[in-house]
């Protein structure tokens, strides 16, 4: 008898805030029906001040989720799915073949061991420089060193290559500086802050219900809702000036800067170094080609 007596004061206790919770959330939906579904509901206006921060916020929200996801692709395949000790074990590997083959070729060597030697790993990362890279490389082999198209494949084959490895080292600096602090940025500041504009409506809605309560009530019944009109009121000021708090700490906040600059500056790395290998490559593969050019003209003419 005493454990169920004992059981049943815990269930009682247990269930009045869980009850008194559900009882606001009734109160809340009610209200929030009655305004959807009637157009001269008389409803608590919310200060300008917080308006104007909620917009600014709301701009603040949706750009940050855009932008993150546009890091997601632009980081493509991401980083993230790298293993990058793999990743600088495979780029070794091909670049000691290219090397061999490039040694090769200087001696003169253009047989069977030069060709062996330049085949791109196929476990090279996805980028699309590194397809080209696997691609101009296997069929430079295959064309032969000696000829020009040969040799200019395996020229744009180990550049695209270097390129290739640049843009890994972009999306990985990019995936940890850019992508995955704006997933805590929405997972934290401003998630709370998303909390707080929900807390805000909750309490604009309970205390609008109260108001109603408090205009019908019968003089016997005044004073108590006139009670609950004002505390429903302090809690209205309360959580307003916490969200407000919150939002200001998000859109105020120099991280979104600090995230952009970085964003910038990796870009601008890889930009320049892809620049600097691409200006080395250009003058190679046009002098390969004008010299081939002069020699299908001469062949042409006789």
């Amino acid at each position: 008898m005493d454990s169920f007596t004992k059981f049943t004061q815990n269930v009682s206790t247990n269930w009045t805030p869980f009850a008194s919770k559900v009882g606001r959330s009734l109160t809340q939906y009610k209200q929030l029906a009655t305004e959807k579904l009637q157009s001269n509901v008389e409803t608590t206006a919310l200060p300008s001040d917080y308006l104007q921060l909620e917009k600014q916020f709301e701009a603040t929200r949706q750009h940050t989720q855009k932008l993150l996801r546009l890091a997601n692709h632009f980081i493509t395949p991401p980083a993230s799915q790298y293993d990058m000790q793999a990743i600088q074990q495979t780029v070794s590997s091909l670049t000691a073949k290219i090397n061999t083959a490039a040694t090769a070729a200087t001696a003169g060597n253009s047989g069977g061991a030069a060709r062996g030697s330049v085949v791109a790993d196929e476990k090279v990362p996805g980028t699309v420089e590194h397809g080209f890279s696997r691609e101009a490389l296997e069929y430079s082999e295959k064309i032969g060193l000696e000829h020009p198209l040969g040799a200019a494949l395996f020229k744009f084959g180990s550049i695209e290559e270097k390129v290739g490895t640049g843009r890994l080292k972009m999306d990985s600096s990019v995936q940890r500086g850019f992508v995955g602090p704006l997933e805590d940025m929405l997972r934290g500041g401003i998630q709370m802050a998303q909390t707080g504009r929900k807390e805000v409506l909750a309490a604009r809605l309970t205390l609008d219900a109260a108001k109603k309560e408090y205009r019908s009530a019968a003089a016997v019944g005044a004073d108590a809702q006139r009670a609950a009109v004002e505390k429903a009121e302090d809690h209205f000021v309360t959580v307003i000036e916490e969200a407000m708090r919150l939002m200001k700490a998000v859109v105020e906040s120099p991280e979104h800067l600090v995230l952009l600059s970085g964003f910038v500056q990796s870009q601008l790395a890889y930009h320049r170094e892809a620049a600097e290998l691409l200006a080395d490559l250009a003058p190679e593969i046009e002098e390969i080609k004008v010299t081939q050019e002069a020699i299908y003209r001469h062949q042409d003419m006789n």
